[in-house]
């Protein structure tokens, strides 16, 4: 049986698709990449037919998903059709297996070290033994908990999208006014930190002050936020970091993190944006918690393989504990 295999991270907007091969331990090699958009194509099948059709010759497929995986059902607002693991299947290939995108991400440990990422609270330490929180924006909101156990590690998905969205300001308590007042019910935090929540916000801090909104889309915002000195597009882009430092400190404190990881396209966009912006001091602005938060190194993770390589570790160790068992 030939070592390679499919492993593909499969977001609300875009399809990463590699074929990878183990190379001992935790080390995984991309042999082939490619990637698209989800909405381009009518099914996963097609996108795998369209993006990588050598998939079809390889006997397994590990297959990261932006949603809730329950047995083989995916539940996702973000994807544009549901995940059909058959569909696979019926191009060749006979083992098709599906994960959460973000416990696959917190797998993809050979991403995550420290000369290889961007540490974006400077006041940290050493990461200290204990779990390690995975997060990120993007079309949606996502994150997982590494926890060690003995044996090994576990993961836990998050869905953090669906928590409450919490002003830290008065700008902000009139954006969530304003959001409930339009009657979408509940706010959670992904209406403002992901990459739609991005438009989100522009569009809400253009309403607050009679300003009709000029920019369409979340790269609009960010690149205006840059480039033409768009007071409302700046703003937006700050305080996105800012309520996304908030989250981190929430989540950190909610699950006992002693480290964090920040992957995803938006949040490597907006790299600059984050170091310059308040989003470390609004990280550990928890009051007595203070001091314990300064001392969690939060990293940005930049490396495009993340998902697919988070992937492929997740489905040999599934493999490997089937194969014990």
């Amino acid at each position: 049986m030939s070592r390679v295999f499919l492993a593909a991270d499969i977001g609300g907007t875009h399809a990463r698709l590699a074929l990878v091969e183990p190379r001992g331990g935790d080390r995984i090699a991309v042999v082939h990449r490619s990637q698209g958009l989800c909405a381009a194509h009518g099914s996963l099948a097609q996108v795998v037919s369209a993006l990588l059709p050598q998939a079809s010759r390889v006997e397994a497929a590990a297959i990261a998903v932006a949603g809730v995986v329950q047995g083989g059902r995916v539940i996702s607002r973000n994807l544009p059709w549901p995940v059909d693991a058959d569909g696979l299947r019926a191009l060749g290939i006979p083992r098709v297996a599906v994960v959460n995108d973000f416990v696959a991400a917190a797998h993809a440990v050979q991403c995550m070290e420290a000369a290889d990422t961007t540490l974006l609270t400077p006041r940290a330490g050493a990461a200290a033994d204990g779990p390690v929180l995975v997060v990120g924006p993007g079309t949606g909101l996502g994150a997982a908990l590494r926890v060690p156990v003995a044996g090994g590690v576990a993961v836990l998905p998050c869905e953090p999208q669906q928590m409450s969205f919490a002003p830290g300001n008065a700008r902000e308590l009139a954006l969530l006014r304003q959001w409930m007042e339009a009657g979408t019910g509940h706010v959670g935090i992904g209406h403002a930190v992901s990459g739609p929540g991005l438009l989100c916000l522009y569009r809400g801090l253009c309403a607050l002050d009679g300003v009709a909104p000029v920019l369409g889309s979340p790269l609009d915002v960010a690149a205006a936020a840059d480039g033409n000195g768009d007071a409302h597009a700046a703003e937006a882009v700050s305080r996105f970091c800012g309520l996304f430092g908030s989250l981190v400190g929430d989540l950190a404190m909610a699950t006992g993190a002693s480290a964090v990881f920040v992957i995803g396209g938006v949040a490597a966009s907006l790299k600059r944006r984050l170091l310059e912006s308040d989003f470390a001091a609004r990280l550990v602005d928890k009051d007595l918690m203070c001091p314990v938060l300064e001392r969690i190194p939060v990293r940005l993770v930049e490396d495009p393989d993340v998902g697919v390589i988070g992937a492929a570790c997740w489905y040999l160790q599934q493999a490997a504990r089937a194969q014990g068992a």
